[in-house]
């Protein structure tokens, strides 16, 4: 059962937690309920289920947390549920109700080679849905999967069969999260969504990126020690109301440029793309924030139909966004600061180079000098970004 050990505070959720904490008093007055919860990664979503746990199990629920793990193409059949069952197993307040059940040995015993086929399926399938209701009859259940995006099929189809028998059990809830940004166009889990979204008693919360005022009020929070109004309001850029990155900003406020930790981190996102997105990636984060298609496509010397596909490819794994004026940029600043890190100095200068020329080719004026003279004093041309400066 969640206990209160929380190392980071709660801010700017009231909306979501009045959302949940009604949704559970519902679900605690008869009326089965689930909520999809989404939001990008770091932005919040174990925080603030971490808190309704304790707040439900505080009101006499009982509430079960199941993980899903990024195994790969690998995966380990109905992990969240075996780990939800070996909690529920390990109380010997359930101990008569779990030992009436069937499927609880047959998960825990990782038997689930002999449910392939249809019919042992189903019957693990309405094993489990009678145990979850027969345990909600008890008391009311709160059942927690976090990180449903690197869910298994098995576990999927599990879920898909609770949430799709038209009425949840008398007393469950089932709160499940999953990142946003996580799901490009050929994720298994978005056809999942779309259908459950549509069922009775089933819900979906957006954890919504922090206003620049409660960053600030986090970053204060965060840091015992006095913070400039400079430093302060740099850290709310940058984190761009995501509370792990400001987390890990506040750590690293004495320290130059992005940590270390942080940068892998977002890294690992850009390294799971094609070399030729990744090219392009590299390529537009010299260019700043956000950069034009046809510089773009002149600075990277890709083929317009390479470009597009590698584009499309980063845009649908969430790196980067279309704007306006046929531009693109990247979705988070922090994604373009950790690219930009990760280029060798020589490749750093030779790309600004390549845009300094490519703007001053064009004839821009004064209203790309700014930009041409950044671009060619780092690339180390000085007396043409004192040109452009002049």
């Amino acid at each position: 059962m969640p206990q209160r050990s929380f190392t980071t505070p709660l801010i700017g959720r009231d909306d979501e937690l009045a959302r949940l904490a009604g949704i559970l008093e519902r679900a605690r007055n008869g009326s089965g309920q689930a909520v999809l919860v989404a939001g990008d990664a770091g932005v919040g979503k174990t925080r603030l289920l971490d808190e309704v746990a304790a707040r439900a199990a505080e009101g006499g629920a009982t509430v079960v947390v199941g993980h899903c793990v990024d195994l790969g193409d690998v995966g380990l059949p109905y992990l969240p549920f075996t780990e939800i069952l070996g909690v529920l197993a390990g109380d010997e307040r359930f101990a008569g109700i779990l030992g009436a059940h069937p499927a609880v040995a047959r998960l825990l015993g990782a038997a689930s080679d002999s449910s392939r086929d249809a019919d042992a399926r189903l019957r693990l399938f309405e094993g489990v849905a009678a145990l979850l209701a027969e345990l909600a009859a008890a008391a009311p259940l709160v059942l927690i999967l976090e990180d449903l995006h690197w869910a298994d099929q098995s576990s999927r189809d599990l879920l898909r069969f609770l949430l799709s028998r038209g009425v949840l059990p008398r007393r469950l809830a089932v709160l499940a999260s999953y990142r946003a940004d996580d799901l490009h166009r050929r994720h298994p889990l978005r056809a999942l969504l779309a259908e459950l979204v549509r069922l009775p008693g089933v819900e979906r919360l957006e954890v919504r990126p922090l206003a620049d005022a409660e960053v600030a009020r986090l970053v204060r929070v965060l840091e015992e020690r006095p913070l400039s109004e400079a430093t302060v309001r740099d850290i709310v850029e940058r984190a761009e109301g995501n509370a792990f990155y400001t987390e890990e900003l506040v750590a690293a406020a004495d320290a130059d440029g992005m940590p270390a930790g942080l940068a892998d981190l977002l890294l690992i996102r850009v390294e799971q793309v094609s070399q030729t997105a990744q090219q392009v990636l590299r390529t537009a984060a010299v260019a700043g924030r956000r950069v034009g298609h046809d510089l773009l496509r002149d600075a990277v010397g890709l083929p317009e139909e390479e470009l597009e596909a590698a584009v499309r490819e980063a845009v649908g794994r969430q790196l980067l966004v279309a704007g306006d004026g046929d531009t693109y940029a990247f979705r988070h600043a922090l994604a373009r600061e950790a690219v930009y890190g990760d280029l060798l100095p020589g490749q750093r200068a030779r790309l600004h180079g390549t845009y300094a020329r490519l703007l001053a080719a064009r004839g821009g004026g004064a209203e790309t000098a700014a930009e041409r003279a950044h671009h060619y004093r780092e690339s180390h041309d000085l007396p043409e970004a004192l040109a452009a400066s002049v």
